[in-house]
């Protein structure tokens, strides 16, 4: 994303309640892009103590009404049910003219609480598509937003000068915006966010729990395995309010999927795999036709496939071999590794020019390149 020069914000106050690994980033974000403007943070002393060391926030304080005090722009960066619980009580400190937003992975239900609180029209639901397994302001980072999607669902009551001037805010910070309606937004995260969420957690305990033979030997787990269950490390308090709140799209999905999963089956049981052969090709079309984009990039990468020896320094000398040459690594993803024998990385890079050229490079120096 190119970024302007100029480093004043449109908001001079910011709070920032909830300092955990979003709001925490949030605060980085701000911090990093716009030097000038004061965050005050509203946590746990703890937790405080910890985001003023990393530069988070200005300041910490445990009172919501000593937090928002002042503020042009209150982040409301809690779980979902807090969030709820906030709302009332935050009407009630603030001005008309402060903007108030949330990070809620939920937002029809929010949403509505909130026009009730803010009949005014400044609050505007948010919901950064950014989420992380990790937790706490220690695993917060000022990039987390950069190239991500950011959705906003305002309502009519918000006057449209103010979601562009928050948009544009976000923007700032690295973001993408995607302007939803509450209802669809929950439609659709619940399809591609909750639902791959539950089938991951499904998946590993089907492996590592139902299944008699493979829960004993799960080292036989490869990297698809691994792969489609990496979200099943997310932490399980953060799903219990997003799957309460959004029970009712998420059943929709699950029944969805449960019926593809039973048609499935029933060929199976038939000895009918090879007609499984279309649901594979359109699984394959769908999947190779989403922009590389949505891996965080607003254009398309050139990769290329090197494979590495399980050698001490093979990465550096890899590196070190590109950065000689002034090429920049875009994104690196190890795809197969081999004890003993070394691992497969896709590398990405801005251009099939520069693909090429790193190509070169590497097998210059020594590597192998897949073709």
């Amino acid at each position: 994303m190119k970024k302007s020069n100029f480093t004043s914000s449109s908001f001079r106050r910011v709070a920032i309640i909830g300092v955990g690994v979003i709001g925490g980033s949030l605060g980085l974000a701000i911090k990093r892009r716009f030097r000038s403007t004061y965050v005050v943070g509203m946590d746990r002393r703890d937790v405080l103590r910890k985001a003023l060391k990393r530069g988070a926030i200005d300041e910490g304080t445990t009172r919501l009404s000593v937090a928002v005090d002042g503020a042009d722009l209150v982040l409301l960066a809690t779980p979902v049910s807090v969030i709820f619980a906030f709302l009332p009580k935050l009407a009630k400190f603030i001005s008309p003219h402060t903007l108030v937003s949330d990070v809620g992975s939920v937002k029809d239900s929010i949403v509505h609480a909130a026009v009730r609180c803010f009949p005014g029209g400044n609050f505007i639901g948010g919901h950064p598509m950014a989420g992380v397994e990790l937790s706490g302001v220690e695993a917060a980072h000022p990039l987390l937003f950069e190239n991500a999607v950011y959705v906003l669902t305002p309502t009519r009551h918000n006057p449209s000068s103010l979601v562009r001037r928050f948009a544009g805010f976000l923007e700032e910070l690295g973001a993408r915006i995607a302007i939803l309606d509450a209802r669809t937004h929950d439609e659709v995260a619940s399809a591609v966010s909750h639902l791959p969420q539950l089938t991951a957690v499904a998946l590993t305990n089907v492996a590592g729990h139902r299944h008699k033979s493979s829960r004993r030997h799960l080292r036989l787990a490869a990297g698809g395995f691994r792969d489609l269950t990496r979200i099943a490390s997310s932490k399980p308090e953060i799903w219990k309010d997003i799957l309460s709140y959004n029970s009712d799209e998420i059943r929709k999905s699950l029944d969805l999927l449960i019926r593809e999963l039973a048609t499935y089956r029933k060929l199976l049981k038939g000895r009918r795999s090879s007609s499984l052969i279309t649901n594979f090709r359109t699984a394959r079309h769908i999947r190779n036709n989403i922009p590389k984009s949505m891996k965080g990039f607003l254009h398309p990468l050139a990769e290329v496939t090197v494979f590495v020896h399980d050698q001490p320094g093979m990465i550096a000398k890899l590196t070190a071999v590109l950065a000689k040459a002034k090429i920049n690594i875009k994104d690196i993803e190890l795809m197969k590794v081999r004890e003993g024998r070394g691992g497969t990385f896709h590398l990405a890079f801005e251009s099939r020019e520069v693909s090429a050229h790193a190509a070169a490079l590497l097998r210059k120096a020594g590597f192998e390149i897949g073709e």
